[in-house]
């Protein structure tokens, strides 16, 4: 565990759990291995979220999409899950605008493509790259419109950014603090949100949130984060009168078919997110709208149906 060969080391947990089995005497250490088990799973999930976001810089986004689905399926963590589905939705619309744009401007430090020239290593490992680079890059994860916006709000700006993806909360809230004069409201309003969410401070979060849209109805980000919150904390009612807004306005359409999906999924309306992730299979959402719905074709007992699913959409091999 200590030198992050996280893989071995829940095997040696695991294996440990697997020999305390049946003895009375083994009840401390069953949570101890437990513990560490959670522990090491968490560091898989932090390294697969950084392999995501380096695979998607090198314009991988299918390997970048494979590595947060294993994040989801490795960990509870609400941070780490959360920014793995906002990832999944951005990486999935990015790839929709780069087949509509395949002149969509790259990264400052890659040509933006398999066999680039990229390093092999990931930018999150160490720091070696400028500032301004690094920036550049994590941006590029942005939907086109924020992108832009986000390229021209500075060095002090960018210092925050980065402290907030590190989850460096504290750092990241001074530092947007201190940019609020130098940067648009809703885009401060909208970051400063995310960070309260991150320490659990949701209250706030929302009410930056709220401000956010209030300021500039057409930021896709601060409706998405609202969104998700929403149905973190189980007020479902409140998310989709969110999500009818977004549809009216046309923000982000096909996240937002995908959000109202996994709603209704939740609230335990499966005839109604069915529908919606077969309309999701004709947009570039189609794995992840499979993936779903063959989970829930199974729950509701319609093997055939899932196997139809699995076979079109999700017998391929991982990468």
């Amino acid at each position: 565990m200590g030198s992050e060969s996280f893989f071995d080391a829940r095997t040696c947990y695991e294996e440990g759990l697997r020999l305390c089995c049946g003895e009375n005497t083994a009840g401390d250490l069953k949570d101890v291995f437990s513990e560490r088990i959670d522990t090491a799973n968490r560091g898989l999930a932090e390294r697969n979220l950084n392999e995501a976001e380096f695979a998607y810089s090198r314009g991988d986004a299918d390997k970048a999409i494979d590595h947060l689905e294993l994040v989801k399926t490795l960990t509870g963590d609400l941070a780490l899950c959360e920014k793995a589905d906002m990832l999944i939705l951005s990486y999935a619309q990015s790839e929709s605008d780069y087949a509509v744009q395949p002149d969509i401007s790259s990264c400052a430090s890659c040509a933006g493509s398999p066999g680039s020239g990229c390093s092999e290593q990931s930018p999150h490992s160490d720091d070696s790259l400028p500032l301004m680079e690094y920036y550049e890059l994590l941006i590029q994860q942005l939907p086109g419109d924020q992108c832009q916006r986000y390229t021209e709000l500075g060095e002090d700006f960018a210092h925050a950014y980065i402290a907030a993806s590190r989850d460096e909360h504290h750092e990241a809230l001074a530092g947007f603090d201190d940019s609020f004069n130098t940067v648009p409201h809703d885009i401060y309003l909208y970051e400063k949100g995310k960070v309260l969410h991150r320490l659990g401070n949701d209250r706030e979060a929302e009410q930056h949130l709220r401000k956010a849209i209030e300021l500039n109805g057409t930021n896709p980000l601060a409706w998405l984060t609202l969104v998700l919150i929403l149905q973190e904390n189980l007020r479902f009612h409140d998310a989709l009168s969110a999500i009818e807004t977004m549809v009216a306005e046309q923000i982000m359409p096909e996240q937002t078919l995908l959000l109202r999906a996994d709603i209704y999924e939740a609230m335990g309306n499966h005839d109604g997110a069915v529908d919606l992730y077969i309309e999701l299979l004709q947009t570039p959402f189609a794995r992840a709208a499979a993936e779903k719905l063959y989970g829930i074709l199974l729950e509701t007992g319609r093997q055939g149906d899932a196997a139809v699913i699995f076979k079109k959409y999700l017998n391929k091999s991982c990468h």
